[in-house]
């Protein structure tokens, strides 16, 4: 939280959890101590989610493309990203592989927009919500 700026724009990058409960309460304390609201880009397919767009209005989020992103932190706001997103939230395990692939548009945009990186991670957010498959083998023996 020291990090982020009382006013002006900066980029939270942050691992996206199976359920990405850090990052809600994230954007409560930053509103709550701050007074800001953090926008957040999001998946195209959370969009097509029936009834879902009231969240999706709520938590500020969009869906990008990198102009948008340039543009959101050009006007002054905070911007968060999750570079694995989805992929990292379903394929990532208790190791906290990073699943970023190619994605390293982000950084662009920080350059773009001449705005600081800030790193987020929350310890254990995995362990927050087990989920079956993967590596998770504790969690799975007990269906044995």
């Amino acid at each position: 939280m020291e990090k982020i700026p009382e006013e002006g724009p900066a980029l939270i990058i942050f691992y996206h959890g199976a359920i990405p409960i850090d990052f809600y309460y994230f954007m409560a304390k930053i509103f709550i101590h701050k007074g800001r609201t953090c926008r957040v880009v999001a998946d195209h397919f959370v969009f097509k989610i029936p009834g879902f767009s009231l969240l999706l209005d709520v938590f500020c989020a969009l869906h990008g493309p990198r102009e948008k992103c340039v543009e959101i932190l050009r006007s002054g706001h905070l911007l968060a990203i999750s570079p694995g997103g989805v992929r990292e939230a379903l394929i990532s395990d208790e190791t906290y592989n990073i699943i970023w692939g190619n994605r390293k548009g982000f950084a662009q945009v920080a350059i773009d927009a001449k705005v600081p990186i800030i790193p987020m991670f929350t310890q254990n957010i995995r362990e927050g919500f087990r989920s079956l498959g993967g590596t998770n083998k504790e969690c799975c023996s007990s269906f044995d």
